[in-house]
């Protein structure tokens, strides 16, 4: 049953698949479910307020566009615990953006907000699986590619039970910070 579930979780989670045959124990179900994004979380794009760069008024909040940070502001928009998926403007369209931000914070019109419903989605998870969709297949326009909210809405994300993806993110997310601080030395 262990291999099996490392096995599913390298496919999911290929980025990962070196370091997941290093774990010791790791017991989780394999009664994960496949279910839309509106199903699992909420959209909040109707706090976004973008503002030009000349009209920023200069502080300690994250300024969030598509692709991340891109400036510090004064104010926010935002107080809690979210994921950025981005709207239009993404750099990378393999790797599509998106992040998991926690606080206050300012996001402008490039990126989607969301958050996971309360004990159905955690949006550490949540991140995890939205940066491993296949985003690219459904980005629309010439030019400058978008993702359409409802189209977003209706991604589909496998998904085990809360307390396995919180547990699963907090796996993933020490391997972040652990590939980060390797990074770092070099």
């Amino acid at each position: 049953m262990e291999t099996y579930l490392l096995i599913y979780l390298s496919v999911l989670y290929p980025v990962f698949a070196p370091f997941l045959f290093f774990v010791k124990k790791i017991e989780f179900s394999i009664a994960w479910e496949q279910r839309k994004v509106y199903e699992i979380a909420d959209r909040f794009d109707n706090l976004r307020v973008p503002v030009a760069a000349n009209l920023r008024v200069a502080g300690e909040t994250p300024y969030y566009g598509a692709n991340g940070i891109q400036d510090y502001v004064d104010g926010y928009t935002h107080d809690g615990e979210y994921v950025l998926v981005a709207e239009d403007g993404a750099s990378d369209l393999k790797n599509y953006p998106v992040n998991y931000v926690n606080g206050r914070i300012w996001v402008n019109n490039h990126a989607h907000v969301l958050q996971g419903k309360n004990n159905i989605a955690s949006n550490r998870f949540l991140s995890y699986a939205i940066s491993l969709a296949n985003i690219e297949s459904v980005l629309v326009g010439g030019g400058r590619a978008k993702l359409n909210a409802d189209v977003m809405m209706n991604l589909n994300i496998d998904l085990p039970t809360y307390k396995e993806q919180c547990r699963v993110a907090e796996y993933f997310s020490n391997l972040d910070n652990l590939i980060t601080l390797h990074q770092r030395e070099f």
